[in-house]
């Protein structure tokens, strides 16, 4: 039967040895064009982030900068809770029972917006038990953790994923970002303190919630969105493993940064925060391949073990190849890059970076085995991972920083990472081990 679905334009543009393989292949266009909608956000994101992050980072100093990170740390530890771990399994069940979107979207959205509430409110009640209430600190925290409740609205993004139509979402959050970052520059030139980028950060979650509501209106599921305490119970049986997994990953992301700023100083902080966004901006590439081509890996395991498995093989071994040439690239440029963007007081973050910057390659492996977990159903084993590598970031930490410092908490960060995502599998999962090292797994693997 001929294909009578015409090709995109951008397979014009692609090698034509490329292109012969993608021909009348819907799925997998559909699947590209999404990632590319994806890829473009993450990239403005990075982009922005690093340039207005670094102007901001350069005119408060190390030491204002730092206290800031703190804060946004501190509620980041919360963040893992309110999302419910529910991303990628909404995202699985939208695809696989279409008429029931708008019951799984709505269960969603409330229940991320009772975690959002509680969570807010523990962050407060936290701060407050170990920071103490005087201070401006309590009401820096108060701010900022509003976010944790405005982050219900990425609900919608998770219907814009399913249908793969992530162009909306991102022209959406394009906007509210573009805004919020000329914000944030209009306030460095007017001079102003501290706090107002406080306010701006609690401002950008409530732009973003109102760009999506606008955007969802263009393109809204077939019914009105109706929660169900029956799906909810089914969604959180299967979630709550991921609940804990994210929790623990947020713990051995972020706990560094709360450890220096209680075993250094909050200049230390800054030094390591600032060289955060450029280490980390790399990560958007495995997400964003991963996120993108999620659906289809859920077609492709429906077909089979061999099929599966085989598609898991060429997505890591993809994996490799970007992770070690952002490693080598972002290497032979951070003597350059962080004086010019950040100014001399931050030259202390060039061996910093080039340190941490090795935590792209286990990053983007655990990204990665996100797709085996989800589809294999092995929430467990994710929780597993997870809970070893935040015990060994804080352990790791506890031991290197006091002895090394920075140096210390950037292999820390690597060691925990590597045993997290990859050697914990030698354990409980070789055949996952195996992919991970691109590998076609022997047959005595489980």
């Amino acid at each position: 039967m001929t294909n009578l679905t015409p090709d995109p334009v951008w397979m014009r543009l692609i090698p034509s040895f490329i292109r012969k393989k993608l021909v009348g292949r819907a799925n997998l266009h559909a699947a590209i064009h999404n990632s590319g909608w994806i890829f473009f956000d993450k990239i403005l994101r990075a982009l922005l982030g690093l340039l207005v992050g670094a102007w901001v980072a350069r005119y408060l100093g190390p030491g204002q900068f730092g206290e800031l990170a703190y804060y946004i740390a501190f509620i980041a530890l919360f963040q893992g809770v309110t999302n419910l771990g529910l991303d990628g399994i909404a995202v699985r069940e939208i695809s696989h029972h279409q008429l029931h979107a708008h019951v799984i979207l709505g269960t969603v959205y409330r229940l991320r917006v009772y975690a959002g509430i509680g969570c807010w409110l523990l962050a407060i009640l936290s701060y407050g038990v170990i920071e103490g209430v005087n201070g401006p600190g309590i009401y820096i925290i108060g701010l900022v953790g509003a976010t944790l409740v405005f982050q219900a609205s990425d609900t919608v993004d998770l219907w814009f994923q399913g249908q793969s139509q992530s162009k909306r979402t991102v022209v959406a959050k394009a906007i509210a970002y573009l805004l919020i970052n000329g914000i944030k520059v209009i306030l460095i030139l007017m001079q102003a303190p501290m706090i107002a980028f406080v306010l701006v950060i609690a401002a950008e979650s409530l732009l973003n919630a109102l760009a999506l509501f606008i955007a969802y209106k263009s393109f809204p599921s077939s019914d009105s969105w109706a929660p169900s305490k029956k799906v909810a119970r089914k969604l959180l049986q299967e979630s709550w493993p991921y609940i804990l997994s994210t929790v623990a990953v947020i713990i051995y992301m972020r706990i560094d940064q709360i450890m220096i700023r209680n075993m250094l100083d909050d200049r230390s902080l800054g030094i390591f925060s600032a060289m955060l966004p450029i280490a980390s901006a790399w990560n958007m590439i495995p997400v964003t391949i991963v996120t993108s081509i999620a659906p289809y890996m859920a077609k492709k395991h429906l077909e089979g073990g061999p099929v599966f498995n085989s598609s898991l093989l060429y997505m890591f071994r993809a994996l490799w190849v970007v992770s070690l040439c952002a490693i080598l690239f972002t290497t032979l440029i951070s003597s350059f890059l962080i004086p010019a963007i950040f100014g001399v007081r931050y030259f202390d973050s060039i061996h910093i970076l080039n340190i941490y910057v090795w935590t792209c390659l286990p990053i983007a492996l655990g990204v990665g085995q996100g797709i085996w977990l989800l589809n294999e159903r092995k929430p467990k084993l994710s929780m597993i991972q997870t809970a070893c590598g935040a015990l060994a970031s804080v352990l790791t930490n506890l031991a290197l920083i006091p002895s090394f410092g920075l140096v210390g908490a950037a292999y820390a960060a690597i060691l925990s990472q590597v045993i997290s995502t990859t050697l914990i599998n030698l354990l409980i999962s070789r055949k996952l081990f195996f992919l991970q090292m691109g590998i076609k797994p022997p047959r005595w693997a489980s």
